[in-house]
């Protein structure tokens, strides 16, 4: 049953065993409590699309919300993260305005649409290789074994990291996932992400330098080429894009593949006609969003839905409700790949809209393709269990087992 915070029952966001599945709960709220403030976190919930879509493109609220991070960290550690802050200060995802638009229009020279369209090639192959191993023994952790280690691979071709060096690549976006998704932030947690911030940095660094003296084809020859970066704001970014394009991908291939695999007649449709696999991939991001809420702290008193935020409050923005608004997608409750194409709020909106969003887009599409191409009979395997990753921002499975029947399919 739905319930409600303000008569004395606990919100849904706090309250992991309602996380399986939250969405009655949002629905609650999206009609009845749409700006919501909850006293134990200290914060404001939007839930209805129109608020979210317009509040993620209002410069009233700001992105920039660094600070919180090192008063969050237990004492003896504030000391080791705050070494790390000048490069979290970098990111343009906490930054606002021209600095915004100054830092991610030199970063963008590095992921064209054009270099998105060159790494096509390698994202399948890097998806082929990993399909290779599991083929022979005709079942495969669709989770650990694909959807987490594809996107590793990708970041480590669009930065132009060598095969070997990928294992580094995962352990420093693990440490950088456990710090800035993992809450309360620990001692253990705060320690795992300066040491690795710090390995990572210096690793950028090299391989920046590298990129400027002999050129090449990736982001980082690009950005290296562009010079409107320092150096701290290349390594930096670098960090911000290891956190923001491994877990959300993971999560979003995850996600679909389950989603279809409980659902015959939508996966029959992908099945029958591979030309529906965007149109699957769109619908996830609507119906499970890898990501679910977004923060943004208020500059200045703000009114939204007749409740005033004060200036300096948190307003956390709801994606996952506002994606399952009726106002904008009827039948919000229903994974249907036949929906009318409309604007889900996944990806953000304005100018603070994912940077990464055709990446990630290119990713899922063709992690889904070839998996389903490869797999005859594709579907859950029943002698495994399936384990999630969800808190109050994240949804995706960490296991997904599956199997299939039939030869193994042509790589």
């Amino acid at each position: 049953m739905p319930t409600d915070p303000r008569e004395g029952d606990e919100f849904v966001l706090a309250v992991p065993a309602k996380l399986d599945d939250p969405f009655p709960d949002l629905a609650y709220l999206r009609e009845h409590r749409p700006v919501f403030f909850y006293p134990p976190l200290n914060s404001w919930f939007v839930f209805p699309y129109d608020p979210v879509h317009d509040l993620l493109q209002d410069p009233r609220l700001s992105s920039d919300r660094m600070r919180g991070f090192v008063d969050a960290a237990p004492a003896d550690a504030r000391p080791g993260v705050r070494t790390m802050v000048p490069y979290l200060e970098t990111w343009m995802l906490m930054k606002d305005g021209a600095d915004h638009a100054r830092v991610r229009g030199h970063l963008q020279k590095g992921l064209t649409p054009a270099v998105v369209k060159r790494l096509a090639g390698p994202i399948r192959a890097a998806a082929d290789a990993l399909l290779d191993a599991a083929m022979p023994r005709g079942r495969l952790d669709a989770a650990g074994e694909y959807a987490f280690l594809l996107p590793a691979y990708v970041l480590s071709d669009l930065f132009g990291v060598p095969p070997a060096d990928r294992p580094r690549l995962i352990a420093w976006s693990l440490a950088f996932v456990g710090f800035f998704n993992v809450l309360p932030i620990t001692t253990q947690t705060a320690g795992d992400f300066v040491r690795s911030g710090t390995e990572m940095v210096a690793y950028a660094r090299d391989l920046l330098a590298n990129r400027r003296a002999a050129g090449g084809g990736d982001f980082l020859a690009a950005v290296a080429a562009d010079g409107g970066l320092t150096d701290d704001e290349v390594a930096g970014n670098v960090m911000l894009l290891l956190l923001a394009g491994h877990l959300a991908v993971r999560n979003l291939v995850g996600n679909a593949l389950w989603l279809l695999l409980t659902r015959p007649d939508q996966f029959a449709r992908v099945k029958a006609d591979p030309g529906l696999i965007p149109a699957a991939v769109e619908e996830t991001l609507r119906f499970e969003p890898p990501v679910t809420l977004i923060p943004r702290v208020a500059l200045e008193d703000v009114t939204v839905g007749g409740q005033s935020i004060k200036a300096g409050q948190v307003v956390q923005l709801s994606l996952a409700a506002a994606n399952r608004d009726p106002a904008h997608f009827p039948d919000p409750d229903r994974f249907d790949l036949g929906r009318a194409a409309g604007h889900h709020l996944s990806f953000g909106a304005g100018v603070h809209g994912c940077f990464g969003a055709a990446l990630a887009r290119e990713v899922a599409t063709i992690a889904l393709e070839t998996l389903i191409r490869r797999a005859p009979g594709l579907r859950l395997d029943p002698a495994g269990k399936i384990a999630w990753y969800r808190n109050a921002a994240n949804r995706g499975p960490s296991v997904l087992p599956v199997t299939w029947g039939g030869a193994p399919g042509p790589g």
